[in-house]
């Protein structure tokens, strides 16, 4: 009990002073879910922003928008790419105008004629009669009957409101994402920490396993055989074939080096997207520890690497919230 609590301790340190370094460093990872909104007055009118994001792999963008600002649609998605790495972003903006409408609207005089025209012809065939209060509601259910002009009266002034309104939007998405990936930071910190401790214990264990089992085939030569000539050319070769079989250094290795780019990695003062960074990463130390596995000289380096893998999957599920 003792001995666990001491190693407890140990992890916590080295996750503290090893990994976690708030004093000389703003955390920059972010979490990829999200929720902000914001608003902006101009002489236009007030305009609204939404902003939500969820885990994507890939960065997509949906919009929702007014008619009047569709023109606008590819610009704004511009700017969100420009600040955001990776999820799933859906974007709602909605206005009203303070003043008179800025896009022209038109009756499709020509369409209407035909839609109210067909309807006297059935009322007609049917023996039914139709008041003009019936036909003009019948018009206001059917698409197309008003046409929105293509060009906005004082474009520049929408684009600098809407820009505005978009950046205002993403300041305040991204400091949730900040704050969330904070609790995620802290999280992959001190498991990072306890990978960090378990590989030295390994490093430590794996030390002595080829003179162990020279020892122990030795004794099991000796109590077969009396010739020590025959025994030492035995011995010699079984342990040099065996050696090479269970030689975990090279991996211990790989993987400390692993997690000293993972550190670095996470530690950075970045505003870029780390996440697929940190998956490749996660990916390769769970390689070195597959290869320890398979290669453990005894059954306590088994059980550390069995520890090292627990902990790593459960930072591979971190890393699915994070941009």
């Amino acid at each position: 009990m003792r001995a666990r609590s001491r190693a407890r301790a140990r992890t916590e340190k080295l996750a503290r002073h090893v990994f976690i370094r708030e004093e000389t460093r703003t955390i920059m990872l972010k979490s990829m879910t999200a929720y902000a909104q914001g608003s902006y007055e101009c002489p236009i009118g007030h305009f609204v922003i939404e902003i939500h994001s969820v885990n994507r792999k890939h960065l997509e963008i949906n919009t929702i928008l007014p008619k009047e600002i569709l023109c606008f649609d590819t610009e704004i998605k511009k700017w969100i790419a420009a600040s955001i790495g990776r999820g799933q972003v859906s974007v709602r903006i909605t206005l009203s105008f303070d003043s008179s409408f800025p896009v022209a609207v038109h009756p499709n005089l020509a369409l209407s004629t035909q839609i109210v025209t067909a309807w006297k012809k059935i009322s007609l065939d049917c023996g039914l009669s139709v008041t003009d209060d019936v036909l003009l509601k019948l018009l206001s259910q059917e698409k197309g009957i008003l046409v929105y002009g293509e060009t906005l009266h004082d474009k520049d002034s929408f684009h600098h409101a809407l820009h505005e309104l978009v950046k205002l939007g993403l300041h305040r998405l991204i400091a949730v994402k900040q704050f969330e990936g904070e609790a995620l930071y802290r999280d992959i910190a001190m498991r990072l920490g306890t990978l960090s401790h378990l590989i030295e214990q390994i490093e430590c264990k794996s030390g002595n396993a080829t003179s162990h089992y020279r020892e122990k085939l030795k004794e099991k030569l000796d109590a077969v055989s009396g010739s020590s000539v025959e025994v030492d050319e035995r011995l010699l070769r079984e342990v040099c074939i065996y050696a090479e079989k269970i030689d975990i250094n090279e991996e211990i290795i790989r993987f400390k080096s692993h997690l000293t780019q993972v550190n670095a990695l996470i530690n950075e003062n970045k505003h870029d997207s780390v996440g697929k960074t940190f998956e490749f990463f996660i990916q390769e130390l769970n390689r070195e520890a597959n290869t320890i596995a398979s290669k453990a000289p005894n059954i306590e380096i088994l059980h550390l690497d069995i520890q090292i893998k627990s902990e790593l999957e459960k930072i591979r599920e971190q890393l699915q919230n994070i941009e």
